[in-house]
């Protein structure tokens, strides 16, 4: 449970230094609490933030997705995000971004890097957004497949050790 909150503080703070980067606000502190969302995070803690960072990620999205300009100048902060994201189906909004941005290329090139020499954490956000960045180029998936088959070897934290072997959060590699 504490790993799980962990990882939403890192995904959060990394969106929030993006948000902070597009000078971007989301939400609105000052209104009433959600009661159907306060609902279910009283039966699933965590709930209310994990709702928050969705929140996030939609409006870093769209504040990118329509201006490739500002998606090139915050390449780096938008990366983060995604190495941020252990969600296996939304880091395909930020993924999105990084390919206009930067092409397909780049962002494989960019996970590859992340899966060789990242922390835990962005080695297995990595490998869920793999399959995200689509079409991979033949060099690149098997750096990909090597780089993930040793990580996996030296992963001491167990869902970071099934993150990095989990065939279906990394189809293409």
């Amino acid at each position: 449970m504490r790993e799980r909150a962990a990882r939403l503080d890192a995904q959060e703070a990394a969106l929030d230094a993006l948000l902070a980067a597009l000078d971007e606000r989301v939400g609105d502190d000052a209104a009433e609490p959600d009661a159907r969302v306060a609902a279910l995070d009283a039966r699933a803690p965590g709930y209310a933030q994990y709702h928050r960072i969705g929140h996030k990620r939609q409006a870093a999205y769209r504040r990118l997705a329509g201006d490739r300009a500002a998606a090139r100048a915050h390449y780096a902060p938008v990366l983060a995000a995604l190495l941020a994201d252990d969600d296996l189906s939304s880091p395909c909004w930020l993924a999105q971004v990084l390919v206009v941005a930067g092409g397909r290329r780049r962002l494989q090139e960019e996970l590859v890097a992340a899966v060789e020499g990242g922390e835990p954490l962005r080695q297995a956000c990595a490998v869920g957004a793999w399959r995200w960045a689509d079409a991979p180029y033949p060099d690149l998936a098997e750096r990909f497949r090597a780089a993930r088959v040793a990580a996996a070897e030296r992963a001491a934290d167990p869902w970071v050790h099934e993150r990095l072997g989990d065939s279906r959060s990394g189809s293409n590699g």
